[in-house]
């Protein structure tokens, strides 16, 4: 008669039991980041025949992903160079698919947003990683038509206009918090940068942040505080404005841009910034772009 190791059948069960509750956690974290991090409607690929696609490097490792797939996407990055792209939102769907993002961030934060309606001097820039947008931010020229920030602090505005200074204010800023927001805020300011200064020799930007974000601009791209708080009619919610000098952001990039190695030794986004070459390109291709105009939704 064949006499059984009860203690080798508690192991193996013990086996079978561990790899059930891996196999669960895993299916269940991954639907669960999925569940709550999706934007609420699908958005469809980029489509590249339109010649916007302003800069493009390799995708973000690991994103929404069970560790099978995770694995999976690390042997498969090399096929996938470039899908990480930033663009110029220039047709109206790319221009919805941004306000969606807008919308759906400001929303969870209990920020209203208003509708779209047409501006030529808002240039929008949207970030997708394999397909997916993962962030925008807009960035509105001044001119004798005024900035939506004037709304609140025409005061303090006019005041950098007497000075003769060259502005411009970022806007309707939204990032899928799902994916690593260092690189995308980095990249999605660095672009707009090169627009805002090099192409279009602007000096500096305003922008109305919440008063809890005040800190994070300072540190991280080197605003200072010109406005105090203020209740913002358009989104609901209190506003502090903030205003750097382009040459703050140029010092920054020519110091830390390209270096990822660096950031542990600043509390600022250069370091995800694009190097020179890469800024290079991305200039050029905003060069030659250089439109006189971009719909895009209002504040």
């Amino acid at each position: 008669m064949q006499v059984r190791n009860p203690v080798g059948q508690v192991s193996l069960l013990a086996a079978a039991v561990r790899r059930m509750l891996e196999r669960f956690t895993r299916r269940a974290g991954a639907e669960a980041v999925a569940s709550s991090s999706r934007l609420p409607i699908d958005l469809p690929s980029p489509d590249d025949s339109d010649g916007y696609t302003i800069f493009e490097g390799n995708p973000f490792p690991f994103r929404r992903l069970s560790v099978e797939r995770s694995l999976e996407r690390a042997e498969e990055t090399e096929s996938l160079a470039g899908a990480f792209r930033i663009r110029l939102a220039q047709s109206r769907d790319s221009r919805e698919q941004a306000g969606s993002l807008v919308k759906w961030r400001y929303a969870s934060r209990g920020y209203q947003v208003q509708g779209i309606k047409t501006d030529a001097r808002l240039f929008t820039f949207v970030a997708f990683d394999v397909g997916t947008l993962v962030g925008t931010v807009s960035l509105r020229l001044d001119s004798p038509q005024g900035l939506a920030a004037d709304d609140l602090y025409k005061k303090e505005i006019d005041n950098l206009r007497r000075k003769r200074i060259q502005i411009c204010e970022f806007t309707r800023l939204a990032v899928d918090p799902s994916i690593g927001s260092k690189r995308v805020l980095a990249s999605l300011f660095h672009t707009a940068y090169l627009f805002a200064h090099r192409v279009r020799a602007r000096e500096g930007a305003v922008i109305e942040v919440n008063p809890r974000h005040v800190v994070f601009y300072k540190r991280a791209l080197g605003f200072e505080c010109i406005g105090p708080e203020r209740l913002s009619p358009r989104v609901r919610a209190p506003a502090v404005l903030l205003y750097v000098p382009f040459e703050v952001i140029a010092e920054g990039l020519a110091t830390y841009a390209g270096k990822p190695e660096l950031a542990n030794s600043t509390h600022t986004l250069f370091p995800y910034g694009f190097s020179p070459k890469e800024e290079e390109g991305i200039l050029g291709r905003l060069q030659a772009l250089s439109p006189s105009g971009s719909s895009g939704a209002s504040d």
